[in-house]
């Protein structure tokens, strides 16, 4: 039964109604006949039962079955890339996608099978005919063309049974988090695709510059390297100018490439008087496909304090030589160098004399106060000839407690063994030297920010064509937390070890060139030629060092990013330090773009790192752009500034090969696979020959016992009965 009331509410209810109803009956037939009236009582009670049986509404649950037509949805690439031509047959990928959905309708058609088109680009749409299909989308987004149609199928109650999709699986937006696959695998409706398309030759000329961000100083000598690459343009003349931010020409240089040639050229201008961006540029080349790659931006980062170093050389040789001397030239460094050249004779030069002075001891800083006056300390080889246990124990405390480098130049430091001094380098040393081995960037030292950005990033034509270097000590192993930053390449393939490393330690850095010999970069004409990559390599590594320990030379604040170089929308932290003396500092954070507010940010107290305050805090930039991140101080303390590119996603232009291989890890993800042109037929009649409907259970609907045709009747038959005898008995 399913009453209308619950029970305790109904049969009170039916039992009142009942009585009721008797007892009217009784009453209006006191002047009939005792076998009249028993009658009529009898013929009432029947109809009332009758009546309140419709109240318990008596019957049982009946689970009803239904059937639906299996439903394919086709799913064909609307993106712009779908209109590349075809050489051969002369047809667009857009029309070889018609023709081919020509022949799924076909056999759908044939298997009584029904199908829906709809077009996807950076979302789908439902297609009423073919001929409506298009292909000038910006941009492609299978991912979310999908998770929205199966959504939509599902609202409408509609569940497919396969998913076919034909592209040529450029996919130029990827998103976050995509559910496709799971919506696919939760509907059992894998996904079927059709790979659309060859590859394409592309007519490009490209520029980049060799790294993104420069550190110098007012006024200094700065380098900029433009890579230039022509792919099958056939030989090309190429204006290449560099101009400052508001257009003004600084340098321009014509130049010759031929057909599939890389070309670099190097501008050495003069560093402006405050950080600013520089722009390279070249024209578009007739018959070039991609112009959006013809231009390039480099950031030059002004530090306006100079950078104190204090080199300890005890095994003076051409690298030392070259590299102090070059250091002394250089008008924002102030450089404190000892060299040993006997037992008892020492000699220092620093960068405002020109005479060397002699000792009869080795002149090193003696206490951390003393350190603190430097930035930097190089060591050459024989450090032992310098240190001491307590100059060791006030270099450890130089670097993890204020924020100092150490670089060791020159490979392993010292002869022998000073336990002490292992501490802080990067490595533990094996016995043996390897001779003859070229520097090779490694990717950690693009990430790092030193190759790409104050460096030639680690794939420039650049590091293959300087000389080769010599004289790396051997490395048992590599301490925990170094970064790799280059390595040393041994001829014919012979293998690799770690050339250039850094390691955090405390609020400091030391720092490994594990190399001698590249005063030959600064000596071989054919080294010149590359810009002075030994001026830009030494120069460029020490700044780099110096801001990655923690503090730029001079500030109190330091402000570290996750990543300069990220993509559209990826989360972007910073992390915030201070070494000064002032008890409760509140940095602010300011992030400003051309074009755009700015940004304000508050950053969060973090855990203090020796005992200084610390701070984080991040943003998610909308919009691809160069992003400056200034920190704010509330002090006259200097103040850090980063910068942020953020890539701008892919176009449809970029690149028009097809991505089979996409296409196949996203089927295979659903159960599914991409299907080849030739086996297309087959594949269709095998999928489409199976039972063109499938059962669907549905909710169980409650089928009452009473309602038949005759019920009605019989309580009609009862209570006319009644009202008959009534009528003949006299009583209406």
């Amino acid at each position: 039964m399913k009453p209308v009331l619950d029970l305790p509410i109904l049969i009170p209810l039916i039992i009142l109604i009942i009585g009721l109803g008797i007892y009217a009956s009784w009453r209006s037939s006191h002047h009939a006949s005792s076998g009249i009236r028993k009658l009529l009582i009898v013929l009432r009670t029947l109809a009332l039962i009758a009546l309140c049986a419709f109240l318990l509404n008596p019957g049982k649950w009946v689970e009803t079955v239904q059937t639906k037509p299996r439903l394919y949805p086709v799913l064909i690439d609307e993106s712009a890339s779908m209109a590349t031509i075809n050489l051969q047959t002369k047809l667009t990928r857009s029309d070889k996608a018609q023709l081919l959905t020509g022949e799924i309708n076909k056999a759908a058609e044939e298997n009584s099978i029904t199908t829906e088109l709809y077009g996807f680009a950076e979302d789908s749409r439902k297609l009423n005919e073919l001929t409506d299909l298009k292909a000038d989308g910006n941009n492609s987004n299978l991912h979310r063309s999908g998770t929205n149609l199966f959504t939509k199928l599902q609202s409408g109650g509609d569940s497919p049974e396969a998913l076919i999709v034909l592209t040529d699986g450029r996919q130029t937006l990827a998103p976050k988090n995509s559910t496709l696959s799971l919506l696919s695998r939760a509907n059992n409706a894998p996904i079927y695709a059709i790979s659309i398309g060859k590859d394409v030759r592309k007519s490009d000329l490209s520029l980049k510059s060799s790294r993104n961000t420069i550190t110098a100083f007012p006024g200094q000598n700065i380098q900029i390297t433009a890579v230039i690459e022509n792919q099958h343009l056939g030989n090309q003349s190429v204006n290449l100018t560099l101009t400052d931010n508001a257009g003004k020409e600084l340098a321009n240089q014509q130049l010759e490439i031929k057909n599939n040639e890389k070309k670099l050229h190097t501008f050495s201008v003069k560093a402006p008087e405050k950080t600013a961006i520089l722009h390279l540029k070249i024209g578009k080349a007739a018959g070039e496909q991609i112009a959006s790659n013809n231009a390039d931006q480099i950031n030059i980062r002004i530090l306006k304090t100079k950078t104190r170093v204090f080199i300890a050389e005890a095994a003076p040789y051409w690298d030392s030589k070259f590299l102090a001397q070059l250091l002394r030239q250089q008008g924002h460094m102030d450089v404190h160098s000892v060299h040993r050249l006997s037992e008892t004779r020492w000699f220092r030069i620093d960068s405002d004399q020109s005479e060397p002075v002699a000792s009869s001891d080795a002149i090193f800083p003696d206490t951390k106060e003393a350190l603190s006056h430097y930035d930097l300390i190089i060591f050459g080889k024989n450090a032992e000839h310098f240190l001491t246990e307590q100059r060791i124990e006030a270099l450890k405390s130089f670097v993890r407690d204020q924020g100092g480098a150490i670089l060791f130049a020159r490979g392993k430091p010292y002869s022998g063994r000073v336990e002490a001094l292992e501490t802080l380098e990067p490595v533990n040393w094996a016995s043996g030297n390897t001779s003859e081995f070229n520097i090779a960037p490694t990717a950690d030292g693009q990430n790092a920010g030193l190759f790409g950005q104050a460096l030639p990033e680690p794939n420039s034509p650049i590091w293959q064509s300087l000389p080769s270097l010599k004289d790396a000590h051997r490395v048992d192993s590599v301490k925990p937390f170094t970064r790799i930053l280059a390595e040393g390449s041994l001829p014919s393939n012979k293998g690799k070890f770690p050339l250039l490393m850094v390691r955090r330690y405390g609020q400091g850095v030391t720092g490994l060139v594990n190399a001698d010999g590249l005063w030959k970069w600064d000596f071989y004409p054919e080294a010149r030629e590359l810009g002075n990559m030994y001026q830009e390599f030494w120069t460029q590594m020490i700044q780099w060092m110096v801001a990655y320990s923690e503090f730029l030379p001079g500030h109190d604040y330091s402000i570290h990013t996750s990543s300069q170089t990220v993509d559209l929308q990826e989360p972007v932290s910073f992390s915030i330090s201070y070494r000064g003396t002032k008890k409760s500092p509140k940095p602010t954070v300011t992030i400003t773009a051309e074009g755009k507010e700015p940004i304000q940010l508050n950053p969060a107290s973090s855990v203090p790192v020796a005992g200084k305050p610390t701070w984080k805090c991040s943003f998610e930039p909308s919009e691809p752009g160069r992003y400056t991140v200034t920190l704010n101080t509330d002090d006259k303390s200097p103040a850090p500034v980063l910068n942020i590119q953020v890539k701008a996603p892919p176009t449809e232009q970029d690149n028009l090969n097809p991505d089979p291989v996409f296409l196949s890890e996203l089927c295979e993800s659903t159960g599914g696979r991409v299907i080849d042109e030739s086996e297309l037929t087959t594949f269709l009649n095998e999928m489409f020959s199976q039972k063109s409907h499938h059962e669907a259970k549905s909710e169980s609907i409650w089928k009452s016992s009473w309602l038949l045709w005759f019920v009605p009747i019989i309580i009609l038959f009862i209570l006319a009965t009644e009202w008959w005898v009534r009528r003949r008995s006299g009583l209406i």
